[in-house]
């Protein structure tokens, strides 16, 4: 069994048996954890190795030429890029309990609200890091989450469940809890209640529990991060 402990460089080479599905990952990135929801709502058999993103393994970047998690691996092929990635264990594996609607129509606008989500990167990361431009970041994210609000129509953007819409986007409304530590963005129920209750019902569900941590985690490695050393096994000591 290959170790949760992150893979550095000069590390040596974790053996890959033929047929076996590996997901080259980091415990923190949100990115990552899209593709990780994934594996965990299908219940896909797969190999997880922790990659570090500061000083990475030559044999990382050789299946990972921009150095790139999340990346699949499996009988010599790989695959890189969250979004394509996780379209495609959708579709490969265990079809019939889809995330991704089979209807074109239906995926088209699925893709467009998690396409939407690239809005809240810039400034999510311009509040973490405490840079310039506080306030028209804030205002920024809180547009982002404003669009979520009135797009959001059932419990789950999937209606009665959660479907490819809210595991792609919830790595980042996982987060939230630490730009209010860390930056004072204030995520209140008062203004966002339809999307409140949709976190309340997503940190519940068993895919989101398989792969997440709690707010202190988060924060631990955040602050490791923006110290210049990040700590990518908090927790595994």
């Amino acid at each position: 069994m290959v170790t949760e402990k992150t893979f550095t460089a000069g590390s040596e080479f974790p053996a890959l048996a033929k047929g076996t599905l590996r997901h080259y990952s980091m415990r923190f990135c949100p990115y990552a954890q899209r593709s990780r929801l994934v594996l965990a709502y299908k219940k896909i058999p797969h190999e997880l190795v922790n990659v570090d993103l500061k000083d990475k393994p030559d044999w990382f970047l050789a299946r990972s030429a921009q150095g790139k998690v999340p990346c699949i691996e499996v009988d010599g092929k790989c695959l890189v890029e969250s979004l394509i990635i996780s379209e495609y264990l959708d579709e490969a594996y265990e079809p019939k309990n889809a995330l991704f609607s089979k209807d074109p129509w239906t995926k088209a606008e699925q893709k467009i609200l998690i396409e939407q989500s690239t809005e809240m990167t810039g400034p999510f990361y311009t509040l973490l890091r405490n840079g310039e431009g506080q306030k028209e970041a804030a205002e920024k994210l809180a547009n982002f989450l404003r669009k979520y609000e009135k797009n959001l129509k059932g419990d789950f953007f999937g209606g009665d469940h959660p479907d490819a819409v809210d595991y792609m986007i919830w790595p980042w409304f996982e987060r939230l809890g630490v730009l209010s530590e860390q930056a004072g963005f204030d995520f209140s129920a008062s203004e966002f209640p339809l999307i409140t209750a949709w976190w309340n019902r997503m940190v519940a569900d068993e895919t989101v529990k398989a792969t997440m941590f709690d707010q202190s985690t988060h924060t631990a490695f955040v602050r490791s991060f923006l110290a210049g050393k990040p700590n990518y096994d908090i927790g595994l000591d």
